[in-house]
């Protein structure tokens, strides 16, 4: 009950945090594009498609301090070794962001100069802010996560509102170049921060670098393949975007990326789940695992299903606030029911994978279906030659990938899978069928009663049970506290 009762905790914290990370959220993805423009916003989101990739340039490093140390209490850690640790990966980044510095100012020209030089500034701060994050994770410090996103998030908020407020009152015309520059900084100062924080395993006494290097290297062979498999995962979810980004123009890919921008605004609703889920599996028995694998993804598909009704109100305010960019709508109607499925992989099977040492099982899936949606992707580009069937293409690899990553459960587990895939198919079906529908508000009413007909259909008796366990824990707490 106590270790319930700490995660139930950890999750509220990290949503309180994400609820405010949510709303800075909302006032860069829908007031930045009114502010620069549709050319320099696809200017931006190119800045922010290639700023996905430096997660790779910690060469696995990180990931390998999260699986070997995954589940331990801080003040376990050889604070010695940490700081060698520390040092070590610190410099290495320097050298890489040097490096990339140098190379986007000799050769390249033009907005791309500028776009990667601030790609190099964010791959060492980046990297650094999440070698912290790490720790933070693996030992359950979720109040220094919180804060870290809570500040940035204010940091972020007070910097668009400043440029909406010179925008639309002073008449100055604005570019992506500020508020990419000042992004970039703000990670920058971020990064200094953790550093700060975590001063006690950074700062002071450290092991020896010739009898402690080869745990990099321990840390690289085990950490590499997660590092490659995040990024196999992130390139399936970005890779029509990728691709949309080589072969058509920035306008039309500042308004194809802006759609994937309202899809982030859900997207960061339901990441806290996943940030504290690691270590909480990490310590759970095998059985453990399997009783609560089938129970954990219906959860995630009944909250992200719920969450699509957004599509209505984000539908009304691009119409009414941001014109420019309706053409998004259509494509955001493709890609939105995909969220279900990534976020049931992101959030639930790539923890499992990770738990069970399998990394490179969930890699070599990932990558078969990487090859498959960069075929499937240009197929759908060389028979319409159109955005929307890239959109297309992307959501049947995804449906490809949800059964791919899962089979492995079905054949170890024995879990129950086809009702939860039922449920997700159907719940897409609805949600096509009903944004179908010219009338926003009859589409709203109509999506809201078929998903409130087909959750009870196909976890009735499960929502139940959980309501009536609410409603008994809700009057046993004021006994308790009497």
């Amino acid at each position: 009950m106590k270790r319930n009762k700490q995660f139930i905790e950890d999750i509220l914290r990290v949503s309180a945090s994400n609820i405010v990370k949510l709303l800075s959220g909302v006032l860069v993805g829908l007031l930045l594009p009114k502010i620069i423009g549709v050319t320099d916003y696809g200017y931006y989101k190119t800045y922010t498609l290639y700023i996905h990739y430096v997660g790779l340039f910690h060469f696995g490093i990180s990931d390998g301090i999260y699986l070997l140390f995954g589940g331990k209490d801080y003040g376990q850690l050889d604070k010695e070794k940490f700081r060698f640790y520390g040092k070590a990966f610190m410099v290495a980044e320097a050298i890489l962001s040097l490096v990339l510095t140098t190379v986007a100012l000799t050769t390249l020209s033009g907005e791309n100069r500028i776009i990667f030089t601030c790609v190099a500034v964010f791959l060492f701060a980046n990297n650094t802010t999440g070698y912290y994050q790490m720790i933070s994770q693996i030992t359950g410090r979720f109040k220094e996560l919180s804060r870290r996103n809570l500040l940035q998030s204010i940091l972020i908020s007070i910097t668009i509102a400043v440029l909406y407020v010179i925008h639309r009152y002073a008449g100055v015309e604005l570019t992506y170049r500020p508020y990419m520059i000042i992004y970039s900084f703000l990670i920058a100062l971020l990064a200094i921060w953790y550093v700060f924080t975590y001063r006690d395993i950074t700062f002071g006494k450290s092991v020896e670098l010739k009898n402690n290097l080869k745990d990099i290297g321990n840390f690289i062979k085990i950490g590499f393949p997660l590092t490659v498999a995040n990024l196999c995962s992130t390139l399936i979810l970005s890779l029509d975007r990728q691709f949309v980004n080589i072969l058509f123009d920035t306008d039309t890919y500042a308004v194809y990326a802006f759609a994937y921008n309202m899809l982030a605004l859900v997207t960061t609703a339901v990441s806290a789940i996943s940030t504290v889920l690691y270590p909480r599996l990490k310590r759970a028995d095998k059985n453990t695992l399997k009783a609560n694998y089938s129970k954990l993804v219906e959860i995630i598909a009944l909250v992200v299903s719920l969450a699509l009704i957004a599509y209505y109100p984000l539908h009304l305010f691009v119409t009414w606030f941001l014109p420019k960019y309706v053409n998004s709508l259509p494509i955001f109607r493709i890609i939105f029911p995909g969220l279900i499925v990534s976020s049931i992989i992101t959030i639930i099977m790539h923890n499992y994978y990770k738990v069970l040492s399998i990394n490179n099982k969930f890699f070599i899936k990932s990558l078969v279906i990487l090859i498959v949606s960069g075929i499937a992707n240009y197929i759908a580009y060389i028979l319409a030659g159109t955005t929307a069937s890239i959109s297309v293409a992307s959501i049947v690899t995804m449906l490809l990938w949800y059964y791919l990553i899962e089979s492995y459960f079905v054949k170890k587990f024995h879990i129950r899978w086809k009702r939860n895939a039922a449920y997700i198919l159907c719940v897409m079906a609805i949600f096509y069928l009903t944004t179908s529908i010219d009338n926003l508000l009859i589409g709203f009413v109509a999506y809201s009663s078929l998903y409130t007909i087909t959750a009870y259909a196909f976890y009735g008796k499960e929502i139940k049970t959980l309501l009536l366990k609410r409603k008994a824990h809700s009057k046993k707490t004021p006994n308790a506290s009497s």
